[in-house]
C-alpha cells in the first residue's frame, strides 16, 4: 500500500517566507523621553555650570537707612563623563559563507547577527534608563545557598519582587561589596537557569555571596578586577536623574546635599496610590522652581491601580447600550490622563515607582560621543579569533557606543518609591 509513510522519500518540506519574531524590539522607555541629543566634544568631559543661589541683599529700608550687606549669585561647576557599552559577535567561516543566498538560508547569517545585535544593545540601553547607572542588575537576597542565588531589588530599586528581571541565561555575573565597590570574590560563573517566579537564579557553580551584594554583569569568567564588570559603567537612568541624593548625591560633580536645586522631590514610601499625594507632588515641583508637571510614567501594574481609583465613578459608554464598554484606552496601551497630565505605562520602569516631570523644563539630554558602530579602525570589522596555538577558524566583530544621559533641572521632576497594592505578574522582557 502506498501512503505518505512509504512515499516519504518523495515528499518535500515547504518553507514559509520570512522569520517569525520571538523577541520584543519595542523599547518604550528609550522612545518616551524628549531627549535633546548633544555632540560630545571629547577631552576630560563636558563642564556645566549650575546657578543655585540668589543675591540676598534686596531689603526694604526707611529714611536715612543703612545699606544692606552686598550679596552675590552662586554657581557650581560639574563635569559630565561619558559611558561605554560594548557587544561582540563570533562567526565561523562556514557560518559567514554558507548562509548567504536566499536558497541556503532564511536570511543572510552575517547580516542577521549584526542587525539583531543592535536590537539587543537597544534593549540593554532601555533597561539602563530605568536604573541608577551603577550597573547593578539586582541585589542578593537572604537565603542564597550553593548555586541558587536569591535576588531582590531588580535594577537596584527597592522591592522584594522579580529580582531576576534584568538577568538572562548565559550571562556571566560578578558580586560587588556595596560599601567598598570591590569584588566579593573572583569566582565568575554563568547563569544556567532563571526561576519562573522571578525570585532567584541558578549559577554554574557556587559563587559565594552575601546578602545585599550588587549583582553585576561580568565580561567573562576570567575577570579579577571590578573594572571588567558593569559596576559604575552604565548610562545614568531616571533613578539617578530624578533623585534627591538617595541614589546619587554626587550629581555629575556637584553635591546634591549642598545644592538643593539639584534635588528632585522624592517620596520614599508612598503606599497605596493616592490622588491627594499626586496633587501634593505636582504642587511641590511648582513651588520649588515653577515646574508644571505634564507627564507621569509608571509600570503597567501601577497603572492598573490608577484605573481602580476611577472604577466606581466611570460610566459605561457605547453607541449601542446593549453592548456597553467598561474599559479604558489602557486596554490598547493608550495614555490615560490625570488633570490633563499624560500618564504613560512603560514596561522597563521601576516596579513600585512613579515619575513626574515637566517635559519642557527638565532638560533631558543624551550626550553622544559615538552613537554606535562596529570597530574598524584597523581597516576591518571582522578580525581573526586568536593566534598561534589558540587560533580558531572563526572571526569576531565588536560593536560599541559611548553615551551619557543628563537632566539639566532635576527639581523639575519628582519620584514616588514604594507604591503598594499592585498585582505583579512576572512577565519576562523577551
Amino acid at each position: 500500500m502506498a501512503d505518505t509513510n512509504t512515499l516519504s522519500g518523495l515528499s518535500k518540506e515547504v518553507y514559509e517566507k520570512g522569520i517569525s519574531e520571538g523577541v520584543n524590539n519595542s523599547f518604550d522607555l528609550s522612545d518616551e523621553f524628549p531627549i535633546e541629543q548633544v555632540e560630545w566634544q571629547g577631552g576630560l568631559g563636558h563642564v556645566w555650570s549650575h546657578h543655585h543661589k540668589r543675591n540676598i541683599s534686596p531689603f526694604f529700608g526707611g529714611e536715612d537707612t543703612a545699606y544692606p550687606v552686598a550679596g552675590n549669585q552662586l554657581h557650581a561647576k560639574g563635569n559630565i563623563k561619558i559611558k561605554k557599552m560594548l557587544a561582540r559577535i563570533r562567526m565561523t567561516e562556514e557560518g559567514m559563507e554558507d548562509l548567504v543566498s536566499s536558497d541556503a538560508s532564511f536570511r543572510n547569517g552575517m547580516t542577521d547577527e549584526k542587525t539583531r545585535l543592535i536590537d539587543d544593545v537597544s534593549r540593554r540601553e532601555n533597561h539602563a534608563l530605568g536604573m541608577d547607572g551603577r550597573g547593578a542588575l539586582a541585589l542578593v537576597d537572604t537565603g542564597s545557598s550553593g548555586t541558587t542565588v536569591e535576588l531582590d531589588a531588580p535594577g537596584n530599586i527597592a522591592g522584594d519582587n522579580y529580582g531576576n528581571r534584568f538577568i538572562d541565561v548565559g550571562m556571566f555575573l560578578a558580586f560587588v561589596i556595596p560599601a567598598s565597590g570591590t569584588l566579593r570574590n573572583t569566582t565568575i560563573e554563568s547563569v544556567t537557569a532563571l526561576n519562573s517566579d522571578g525570585s532567584d537564579i541558578t549559577m554554574s557553580a557556587d559563587p559565594t555571596v552575601t546578602a545585599n551584594d550588587y549583582v553585576v554583569h561580568a565580561a567573562n569568567t576570567s575577570v579579577t578586577d571590578v573594572n571588567d564588570t558593569s559596576y559604575e559603567k552604565a548610562y545614568w537612568g531616571l533613578p539617578a536623574l530624578i533623585d534627591d541624593g538617595t541614589n546619587r548625591d554626587d550629581y555629575f560633580g556637584i553635591s546634591r546635599a549642598q545644592v538643593g536645586s539639584l534635588k528632585s522631590y522624592v517620596t520614599a514610601s508612598v503606599g497605596a496610590l493616592s490622588l491627594d499625594v499626586a496633587q501634593r507632588t505636582a504642587d511641590v515641583v511648582y513651588e520649588t522652581l515653577g515646574g508644571i508637571i505634564d507627564t507621569m510614567v509608571m509600570h503597567p501594574s501601577v497603572r492598573r491601580e490608577y484605573i481602580k481609583l476611577m472604577a466606581d465613578d466611570r460610566r459605561y459608554t457605547a453607541s449601542n447600550l446593549q453592548k456597553p464598554d467598561a474599559g479604558t484606552v489602557a486596554m490598547k496601551q493608550g495614555d490615560l490622563t490625570l488633570g490633563e497630565v499624560k500618564i504613560r505605562a512603560l514596561r522597563s520602569i521601576g516596579l513600585a515607582q512613579v515619575y513626574f516631570y515637566d517635559s519642557k523644563k527638565i532638560g533631558f539630554k543624551r550626550y553622544v560621543a559615538e552613537p554606535g558602530k562596529f570597530m574598524d579602525r584597523d581597516g576591518s570589522v571582522w578580525v581573526r579569533d586568536g593566534s598561534g596555538t589558540s587560533a580558531r577558524h572563526a572571526y569576531e566583530a565588536t560593536w560599541f557606543a559611548r553615551k551619557q544621559f543628563f537632566a539639566k533641572a532635576p527639581a523639575m521632576g519628582a519620584r514616588w518609591d514604594g507604591v503598594t497594592g499592585q498585582t505583579l505578574v512576572v512577565v519576562r522582557d523577551l
